[in-house]
């Protein structure tokens, strides 16, 4: 959930792609070929692995990094509640896919990304002061804009925790 405090402009809303949808949208043979796949995160960005740009993943100190491991998740989960299958780890900390090479774990994964990310997925709400954004994190891929930094956003989160899909 956010509660929008502080908005710069038009371009601040924060954009969600529905992975159920996606997920029933695929052909049955993509289905059974990626139901069982488990795949490997990590803490990273898979798309900008540079620790000094704006869009990597917050930057570690060499204590933190050594308390990092691979975390293993399932590409196709069921909903915890509805028990629906949907896309989950298609993108962001997904590094590779168990069982296949690296290159093509990440080619397979980036095709995922792609057809989950397309517009007719996609929602991006134009946020106000005052608005309150709540979403399914079970359900969705969800990515803030990169705005310019002297244009301040500010958005309080809360986050409800439940059991993960982590293995």
């Amino acid at each position: 959930m956010l509660y929008a405090i502080e908005i710069p402009g038009d371009d601040a809303g924060t954009t969600f792609a529905n992975q159920r949808q996606a997920y029933d949208d695929l052909p049955e043979e993509t289905k059974q070929k990626i139901d069982p796949l488990i795949c490997r995160h990590y803490y990273a960005n898979r798309d900008d692995l540079d620790e000094e740009s704006r869009t990597a993943a917050s930057k570690l100190t060499g204590e933190q990094k050594a308390k990092m491991h691979w975390v293993r998740h399932p590409l196709v989960r069921r909903h915890p509640y509805t028990g629906r299958k949907t896309l989950y780890a298609v993108s962001g900390t997904s590094f590779g896919v168990e069982g296949m090479s690296d290159g093509d774990g990440r080619d397979l994964l980036d095709e995922l990304k792609r057809h989950s990310t397309q517009p007719k997925y996609c929602y991006t709400p134009q946020y106000r002061p005052g608005d309150v954004i709540v979403w399914d994190n079970c359900s969705v891929l969800h990515r803030a804009p990169l705005l310019d930094p002297n244009r301040p956003r500010t958005l309080w989160r809360i986050t409800v925790k439940e059991k993960g899909p982590t293995m």
